[in-house]
């Protein structure tokens, strides 16, 4: 492999990297700004992985993250019944019955007696209103826009070193 080549894949590793970290703090900000932390759980599971340029100069990078995240995204998904009870009453155990001031049937003040019941009218209050919204899920869009909308800079980024690094082999060659 020439030296030529060999600058190449550093400069295609190095921006590949560079374009990994801020794409995920793109992603994470995007996260926030959507509000969409309620749990964390989405933004904790950001992860990428980038795969170093190969001899024939082919890098790849992989983002990955929670599936339900690029379901929030999404626009136009419709619900025709209720989403599964034992799952919404996971998510309220998980994120914690303080999160939620309203109990269905209570009020603000007061709350069904035992942990159980609690949940469970937490739960289907969230399923009900779920149907009751027109069944649409409001997309909040995070990911589309902002990831594909980076890739240009990624783009630039890697041609302006290319030409500089090509600018630089045809000098040295000439010298000669």
């Amino acid at each position: 492999m020439s030296e030529f080549s060999a600058d190449f894949q550093r400069i295609l590793d190095e921006e590949l990297g560079n374009y990994s970290a801020r794409a995920l703090a793109e992603l994470a900000a995007a996260i926030q700004k959507q509000g969409l932390v309620f749990s964390e759980e989405l933004l904790q599971s950001l992860r990428s992985e980038v795969i170093a340029a190969s001899a024939r100069h082919v890098a790849s990078m992989g983002i990955a993250f929670a599936e339900y995240g690029r379901i929030r995204d999404m626009k136009g998904t419709n619900r025709s019944k209720a989403p599964p009870i034992e799952e919404i009453e996971a998510y309220v155990k998980k994120v914690g019955i303080d999160k939620f001031p309203y109990v269905p049937g209570y009020g603000f003040k007061s709350r069904p007696v035992g942990l159980g019941r609690t949940i469970n009218r937490i739960a289907w209050g969230i399923a009900r209103a779920r149907l009751r919204d027109n069944s649409q899920v409001r997309p909040r869009p995070w990911f589309a826009k902002t990831f594909y909308s980076s890739l240009n800079r990624f783009i630039d980024a890697v041609t302006t070193r290319y030409a500089a690094q090509t600018g630089q082999h045809i000098a040295a060659s000439i010298r000669l």
